[in-house]
């Protein structure tokens, strides 16, 4: 009896020393899960900084709103570029379904393999009921901005307008930004 007494009391601090290990083991995976989450976000939210403001100017430019006067079609090309640069360099930090809806949205507004060193072409018109690009902007015209246009292929703006909003939502979902009521 003295045995089993001696032998309770000695595995009684061996148990709780054991369980402490696992448990301070499995706090700290929980931990570093958390710090790895942290540090992503962050970099994420830093993308959203370079992403959102060029995604917006495009979508301002094919639907005739905001600061659409200010975007000459070269400026647009070059934040196309831009962007796809800096998409295509963080893809695997971005979530899959982001990466879908922005190559959905850019093919939709551009055509894009035109050949090779050529740039893609934007998908609008340069007149029409919203306004003429030629007259209503804040920069000057240049006659050989008409050569950047496809306008066989022009898509409908609210179909732009659902291009953009999904993909805005699902870089929202990517960050981990739940929508707000």
């Amino acid at each position: 009896m003295e045995i089993y007494k001696l032998l309770v009391a000695a595995l009684t601090p061996l148990s709780v020393s054991i369980v402490g290990y696992y448990l301070n083991r499995r706090l700290k995976n929980i931990d570093d899960a958390q710090w790895q989450n942290r540090k992503l976000v962050e970099k994420r939210l830093e993308l959203y900084d370079q992403i959102a403001p060029n995604l917006n100017a495009i979508y301002c430019f094919f639907v005739w709103v905001g600061y659409w006067k200010d975007v000459s079609p070269q400026d647009l090309i070059e934040k196309k570029r831009e962007l796809d640069k800096v998409v295509n360099i963080n893809k695997y930090l971005l979530c899959s379904n982001f990466y879908t809806a922005y190559n959905h949205f850019i093919h939709l507004v551009f055509r894009t393999y035109t050949g090779i060193g050529k740039d893609a072409l934007i998908k609008s018109n340069i007149s029409g009921s919203d306004g003429d690009r030629r007259k209503n902007t804040n920069y000057t015209w240049q006659v050989e901005f008409e050569q950047l246009f496809d306008t066989s292929t022009v898509p409908r703006k609210s179909e732009v307008v659902a291009a953009y909003e999904a993909t805005m939502k699902e870089f929202q979902a990517c960050i981990g930004i739940s929508e707000t009521k």
